[in-house]
């Protein structure tokens, strides 16, 4: 996107932070000055084109909005937002600012809860578990007053879904019913968003009460049992394993129209539920092993997870052998390429995560290992997303301020002022009119001994 944020108070001779009647007065000025009935034709011969430019200049900067969005996103984000895909463009760097201002939070309150995780279990301070799980109650109360603030914002008519029906009649008798299809429309709309911010809020809700219970088990151990511990986590895998069976039985149904084989049919199935029975399982055996109904190492408890390592082994080396037996050299050394790539990263992020798994089992064992050690994996992996984020959000922002330079830049080597609209015309070049920035820096001429009038 054109980053040139000031060529158009180049053209106008005004700086940047010039008042909306400053604009309007050198508008005035230099139009007057460049208008076809009042200008020399020998002196300035490409008077047309200074005079649609200061016009072009003035449209701009004299409405605030297209100021705004020129000031931040240059003349072609004056161009692009008036269409759906532009205002899409424009947008896109607050949303990623959000989103990665977003993650840092998340990040930093997590690497919070697990300092205080540590240092309680290590026996450094012997603090009550309600206050080690704090960084987790200030996230939940923030996703729970986003989904409140979501659920309470008025709902938006949209004004094209109904142009289909704008000339049903064209004695306009159609109009009441058009109104009515929006009033329904607005309705519908808010009752669903009601019902999905309820949804969310009930979720919300479950994790806080899971976290709650936790908190119990934590601090004293004969407080509450295993599954009353767990019966939060259970309600959500159930919703969870619901929608997935939801999924699974129109993939299936589609299959069957499409005459997929049983070998298909299958891998469908897997597909959706193999996640939620890993979760399932390995909630279950934690469950038991807590309340002693199972007595074997934790090393075996965790066995669910070792084969979500093996799943993920399997699929790149087979991904990495469909994308050999290819006929198409490119598509096969770009999927292998992308295979290797995958592969490298399952081993640095499975290594962290098993070596966690190892520590955490060894120490849940009896073994005398510091809880600093255990977590080391997960402070490395929290500490790279963490400096990933914050070095992507200062980037965006620069970037979103890149050409916001005041009344001076350099470009080509040279310091280019600009030139107030109160100088005197007395000759101009012909090739100034080309779209260069240092050309529209002499657009004006040169400076006269002589005062003129206005």
């Amino acid at each position: 996107m054109d980053r040139n944020t000031v060529h158009l108070y180049e053209a106008l001779g005004v700086p940047k932070t010039a008042t909306q009647d400053e604009i309007k007065k050198a508008y005035r000025r230099l139009a007057l000055r460049y208008h076809p009935d009042k200008v020399n034709v020998a002196e300035v011969p490409d008077h047309e084109t200074r005079f649609r430019d200061i016009a072009a200049a003035y449209e701009v900067l004299s409405d605030p909005k297209k100021r705004q969005v020129y000031d931040k996103y240059g003349m072609m984000g004056v161009q692009m937002a008036g269409t759906e895909i532009g205002a899409q463009l424009i947008e896109i760097e607050s949303l990623l600012c959000s989103l990665f201002l977003a993650a840092s939070v998340i990040l930093v309150l997590a690497i919070i809860f697990f300092s205080f995780l540590t240092i309680r279990i290590d026996g450094k301070v012997s603090w009550n578990y309600s206050i080690v799980f704090i960084p987790l109650w200030i996230l939940d109360a923030t996703l729970a007053f986003m989904v409140f603030s979501q659920i309470t914002r008025p709902v938006e008519s949209d004004e094209d879904e109904d142009e289909d029906h704008e000339h049903d009649n064209e004695d306009g008798a159609s109009r009441p019913s058009q109104d009515e299809r929006k009033a329904q429309k607005i309705k519908e709309k808010k009752r669903a968003k009601v019902r999905g911010g309820l949804f969310s809020l009930f979720i919300v809700a479950l994790v806080t009460a899971f976290q709650v219970l936790i908190v119990r088990r934590a601090n004293d151990t004969t407080s509450i049992s295993g599954p009353a511990v767990f019966a939060p986590y259970f309600v959500l895998e159930a919703i969870l394993l619901l929608s997935s069976l939801l999924y699974t039985f129109v993939a299936l149904k589609v299959a069957a129209q499409a005459e997929v084989a049983g070998k298909g049919k299958l891998a469908i199935v897997f597909s959706a539920l193999w996640w939620n029975v890993i979760r399932l399982s390995q909630a279950v055996l934690i469950m038991l092993r807590i309340d002693d109904e199972i007595t074997c190492s934790w090393g075996i408890v965790f066995i669910p997870l070792y084969l979500v390592g093996v799943k993920y082994l399997l699929q790149i080396i087979f991904g990495y052998r469909n994308f050999s037996q290819m006929q198409n050299v490119e598509m096969r050394q770009q999927g292998q390429t992308l295979m290797v790539a995958g592969g490298v990263v399952f081993v640095i992020v499975g290594s962290l995560s098993y070596a966690l798994i190892g520590l955490l089992a060894a120490r849940l064992d009896g073994h005398a290992y510091a809880v600093s050690r255990v977590l080391i994996p997960v402070f490395i992996v929290l500490s790279i997303l963490l400096c990933c984020s914050g070095c992507c959000l200062p980037c965006l922002l620069l970037a979103s301020s890149a050409g916001e330079d005041d009344d001076m830049m350099e470009r080509d080597g040279a310091q280019i002022r600009l030139v107030s609209p109160n100088l005197r015309i007395e000759g101009g070049n012909p090739s100034s009119a080309s779209g260069t920035s240092s050309a529209s820096s002499r657009r004006f001429g040169r400076r006269s001994n002589n005062t003129s009038q206005s």
